[in-house]
């Protein structure tokens, strides 16, 4: 087995089963990267929130305050 082939996995009964499993698939694989990406932005906003708090923007000249604590 190349090591091509680990990035391109690809099922081999994609083609005998059909357009509604295909579908759901790609559904599911659409779900999950959204649920990565709102997971990401998440972690820098938090992140982006403790650097405001224990003052770390401060010190590079973005003045910011968060509206709680």
């Amino acid at each position: 087995m190349s090591s091509f082939s680990l990035f391109r996995r690809r099922d081999p009964w994609w083609e005998s089963e059909g357009p509604a499993a295909r579908r759901e698939r790609r559904h599911r694989r659409f779900v999950g990267s959204l649920a990565l990406t709102a997971s990401l932005a998440a972690i820098a906003a938090a992140a982006f929130a403790w650097a405001i708090e224990l003052g770390l923007v401060a010190r590079i000249g973005i003045h910011a305050a968060l509206p709680f604590g």
